[in-house]
C-alpha cells in the first residue's frame, strides 16, 4: 500500500506553526500560572494566621477554576485553528461552492464530516482524535455547565472529578450518586497536558500527510520521509481499489 496523499492546499501551510503555538502556550503561560497558584496554596498551608484554613480552600477553588478555563482556552484554540484549517481548504478545493460558509456554523460534527469531504480521510483516523473528542465535549461543558457533555464525560472521564469533598472537615458532603457536576471538576494536570499533547500531534500528522503529498520532494525530504515511514505510530495509508 502507498502512503496516503491529499491535495495540499496553502491552508496546510498557514497551519505549519499551530503545533508551536499550542506547546508555546503549555508551557510559557498555563504551567507558570498553576505553579504560582500552587505555591500560594502551599504558603497559605505553612501559615498560622487566623482563617488560613478558610483561606487556602478559597485559593483551591481558585485553581480548580483555573485550570477549567485553561481547558476551555485550550479547546477554544483548537477549534479555531481546526475551522480556520478546513475553511482554507473548502475556498481553495471548492471556491465556486459554499461549503467555506458552512464551517462558521457547523458544529463538531459537521466539522468531523467537512473534514472527510474535503482531505479525503477521517478526522476519526488520526490517533489524537479520542482526546480530541473528549476535549470537545469538556469544552461544551466548560460553556454550558452540567448537561450531556458533563454526563459523557463523567463516564469517560472519571478522573476530572474530585473523589472527596474540598470544603473543610465537618463543613458539607459529597455524593458519588449526584449527577456530574461541572462546579465540582478537578481538571489534573497531565489531563490538560494530554490535551496540548492531541493538538499538537494532530497538527504534526497532518504535516506529515502534507510532506508525503508533495509531488517534487527535495532528497532531504525524501530521505526524511522513508525514516518517518519506519519511526512514526501511524502512516496513513491509501487504501487498494476494489480491495
Amino acid at each position: 500500500m502507498m502512503p496516503f496523499r491529499w491535495k495540499n492546499c496553502s491552508a496546510d501551510i498557514e497551519a505549519s506553526r499551530h503545533e508551536i503555538t499550542i506547546r508555546s502556550y503549555f508551557d510559557d503561560l498555563i504551567l507558570p500560572a498553576l505553579e504560582t497558584l500552587h505555591g500560594r496554596i502551599d504558603e497559605l498551608g505553612r501559615s498560622d494566621s487566623p482563617g488560613r484554613g478558610f483561606a487556602r480552600a478559597d485559593m483551591q477553588d481558585v485553581l480548580c477554576e483555573t485550570k477549567l478555563a485553561f481547558a476551555l482556552s485550550i479547546q477554544s484554540i483548537w477549534e479555531r485553528q481546526l475551522r480556520a484549517y478546513i475553511r482554507g481548504c473548502a475556498r481553495e478545493l471548492r471556491p465556486r461552492e459554499t461549503t467555506a460558509s458552512k464551517v462558521e456554523k457547523a458544529n463538531w460534527k459537521d466539522l468531523c464530516k467537512l473534514f472527510r469531504e474535503l482531505r479525503g480521510i477521517k478526522l476519526e483516523s488520526f490517533p489524537s482524535f479520542d482526546t480530541l473528542d473528549i476535549l470537545q465535549h469538556l469544552g461544551n461543558a466548560c460553556r454550558h455547565g452540567d448537561g450531556e457533555s458533563a454526563n459523557k464525560l463523567s463516564q469517560r472521564c472519571p478522573d476530572l472529578w474530585q473523589l472527596s469533598s474540598p470544603l473543610l472537615p465537618g463543613f458539607g458532603s459529597t455524593s458519588a450518586s449526584k449527577p456530574a457536576q461541572v462546579a465540582a471538576m478537578d481538571i489534573p494536570v497531565d489531563r490538560l497536558r494530554s490535551f496540548i499533547d492531541a493538538v499538537a500531534d494532530f497538527w504534526l500528522d497532518a504535516e506529515y500527510i502534507y510532506n508525503e503529498s508533495i509531488d517534487r520532494k527535495h532528497p532531504s525530504l525524501e530521505a526524511r520521509l522513508v525514516r518517518e515511514r519506519v519511526e512514526r505510530r501511524w502512516v496513513p495509508q491509501t487504501p487498494v481499489k476494489g480491495g
